[in-house]
């Protein structure tokens, strides 16, 4: 008798990202060193050099990183603009997670701030030009409150 396969494996979330990147093993190291993500296997490709899947863990959240294949329409993100994708992180210490990132290669894109939507936020571009959000909430705010420090924000007469 076989074992009834679940259709969604138990160690996954909703939505998996999946980066591909020109140098995986640069890239593994890097989100190690700044993410603090662990590499829980990775398959080469027929090469023996290139790699076809990479599975990392951030957190409680797995997600992939594999080397591009133009000849089957894989890119990387191109260009000083990267990708339009942002990938968002709520972390126990935003400080801490942005000089850890920044040390480690991270590229600030926003600075550090306490937000008008409650969260102490950044930007960070990774040098593979994947965008990373990161945030630690600092205040529970309605979303009418949240609307109305947007209007305030937004309204403010610049210097």
């Amino acid at each position: 008798m076989t074992k009834a396969v679940k259709p969604v494996p138990e160690d996954f979330r909703t939505i998996t990202p999946h980066l591909v990147v020109r140098g995986v093993p640069a890239a593994v190291d890097f989100y190690r060193r700044a993410f603090g993500a662990e590499e829980l296997y990775r398959n080469l490709g027929p090469d023996g050099v290139s790699v076809i899947h990479s599975e990392l863990l951030l957190g409680d959240s797995r997600f992939f990183v594999n080397d591009e294949f133009p000849g089957h329409g894989v890119f990387a993100p191109r260009g000083e603009h990267g990708t339009g994708v942002t990938f968002h992180l709520y972390v126990p210490d935003v400080a801490a997670f942005y000089a850890r990132a920044v040390a480690a290669g991270a590229e600030v894109i926003f600075p550090l701030a306490d937000c008008f939507w409650g969260d102490r936020y950044c930007i960070l571009k990774d040098p593979f030009g994947h965008r990373w959000s990161v945030a630690s909430r600092i205040e529970d705010l309605s979303p009418s409150e949240i609307h109305a420090r947007a209007e305030a924000a937004f309204s403010a007469k610049p210097g």
